[in-house]
């Protein structure tokens, strides 16, 4: 059985959530015959925008830190 190349993107979407039900509904959830099928909706669906990563946390300085710095260094 093969799949046809030129599927459009509602269609891939389809098969991907066919797949994801049946797997969730499988009645054997540690048989090895789900691993491979684990992969194929994730090369269905369209890829997602990646999320950009959260900014550096600040640096935490004492009050007296602060104010030394503020001063100036004597």
């Amino acid at each position: 059985m093969t799949i046809p190349r030129d599927l459009t993107d509602d269609e891939k979407l389809a098969l991907a959530a066919l797949l994801k039900r049946t797997i969730e509904n499988d009645r054997y959830p540690l048989s090895p015959r789900r691993r491979p099928l684990k992969a194929i909706p994730a090369k269905l669906e369209p890829l997602r925008p990646v999320a950009e990563p959260y900014p550096a946390a600040k640096q935490y300085k004492s009050p007296r830190a602060i104010r030394t710095e503020r001063r100036g260094s004597r």
